[in-house]
């Protein structure tokens, strides 16, 4: 139900030009990132040249930022209400990059509940680019993160950002 409500909201929030909105999310992820290397899935690091590419192709509609399985609650109302937390990052970002924040938080692949959200108001070839570029610039980033601080990568991430990439 949280997919489904994040499309409509994405669908109709109206990017507004004031100072204190963040910049584009994902953009502001891959600068934050250099990439050293690692001993990932070579193609984790493929992902990963592509980004400047992968960016360039992005329409960039409003977007919270972390929308995670940790930044939600659903308090049982009788509606199915979703309330997200934690809207420090709110800036701009591509269609469908709060729902690759959602997958990658949950390894769930949200896109038809949120496409049902949107109910048509934004088109399905942004919404699943978005969602699969940030997925994957997201996912390689973390991995790369994980990886260069000896953390043990998830069981199936790798796997799990690869076979969704663009």
């Amino acid at each position: 139900m949280a997919a489904r409500r994040l499309g409509a909201w994405q669908a109709g929030a109206v990017v507004p030009d004031v100072p204190w909105l963040g910049g584009h999310q994902l953009a502001q992820r891959v600068a934050a990132t250099e990439w050293t290397p690692v001993d990932a899935d070579p193609r984790i690091e493929r992902l990963w040249r592509r980004r400047d590419e992968l960016l360039t192709r992005l329409p960039a509609v409003l977007s919270h930022g972390d929308f995670s399985a940790g930044n939600l609650i659903a308090p049982g109302s009788p509606d199915g209400a979703t309330v997200v937390l934690d809207w420090a990052t709110l800036g701009t970002g591509p269609p469908g990059a709060d729902l690759a924040a959602l997958a990658l938080s949950t390894s769930t692949d949200p896109v038809e509940d949120f496409l049902t959200g949107a109910d048509g108001r934004l088109r399905r070839a942004d919404v699943e680019l978005g969602y699969r570029a940030t997925l994957a610039l997201t996912g390689a980033g973390r991995v790369h993160w994980m990886l260069s601080r000896g953390v043990p990568l998830p069981d199936g991430y790798e796997e799990f950002v690869v076979s969704r990439a663009p």
